[in-house]
């Protein structure tokens, strides 16, 4: 199974040290050379972990103004269109992404959407994990908001 991700599901995963979840249930983790950047430079907290996981294949794209055409829709970066078009361009099982304004243009272009939470629940549902409370606290104990109603 094959995933294209955008910067902030990987950055999470690493701010809770669980960036492995995903070479345990995808076969293929791509990023666009965009949000490897993101990723890579300055205090970012994937950037000493991101090296380190050789299981991230850094893709570029074959069609690089597919980017340009993206970045017209309001609210989305550069990494977000990246990964869109990459997602695209390999026909990837999910792409993996938590941005509202990104998740809506993928569900609109019909490609598959998973989150970060979502990869929790997956790797539960798999076994990989037996509880996802500590990893959604670790989340929040990291700046991440996620919303009450969800967490129950």
């Amino acid at each position: 199974m094959i995933i294209v991700s955008n910067t902030t599901p990987l950055s999470e995963l690493a701010k809770i040290d669980r960036l492995d979840l995903l070479s345990s249930l995808f076969t293929k983790i791509l990023i666009p050379p965009t949000v490897h950047a993101e990723l890579t430079t300055g205090n970012h907290p994937a950037s000493l972990l991101i090296p380190k996981a050789t299981w991230i294949e850094i893709r570029p794209l074959q069609q690089t103004e597919r980017i340009e055409q993206l970045l017209k829709t309001p609210g989305l970066d550069r990494g977000e269109c990246a990964a869109i078009a990459l997602a695209e361009e390999v026909q990837a099982d999910r792409l993996l992404m938590d941005e509202r304004a990104g998740r809506n243009l993928a569900q609109t272009l019909g490609l598959p959407i998973i989150g970060t939470i979502g990869i929790l629940l997956l790797a539960r549902e798999q076994r990989i994990i037996s509880n996802v409370s500590p990893l959604l606290n670790g989340l929040i104990d990291q700046g991440t908001w996620i919303s009450p109603a969800f967490y129950q």
